[in-house]
């Protein structure tokens, strides 16, 4: 059997701009070094799908400008902030398409 394990650089290098990426929400453990990777990448046009919601983990790739089209029922910071501010700033301003999905 092979090793399905990878390096972070080589995990992130598997994300093109114009890409889907579906996360679940959760302050626990979201993947903040692999987002971090692909803000510093320079991908972006992503459409994030959330299960159930969006949290820091979306807020945070919004804010990076690495995304585009955010689907999900709500971004929020959970007991931090009732909704995510880049989520909140960009939205309003149109400059991110955002699908409810509840």
């Amino acid at each position: 059997m092979r090793d399905k394990l990878v390096s972070l650089p080589e995990a992130a290098a598997r994300v093109a701009s114009g890409n889907q990426i579906v996360m679940s929400a959760t302050m626990q453990r979201p993947p903040m070094a692999l987002l971090r990777e692909l803000v510093r990448r320079g991908v972006n046009d992503l459409r994030l799908i959330g299960v159930t919601t969006g949290d820091i983990n979306f807020d945070f790739l919004v804010g990076a400008g690495a995304a585009s089209v955010i689907d999900t029922c709500a971004v929020t910071l959970g007991e931090f902030a009732r909704t995510g501010p880049n989520f909140a700033r960009l939205a309003m301003a149109g400059r991110i398409r955002a699908l409810d999905n509840t």
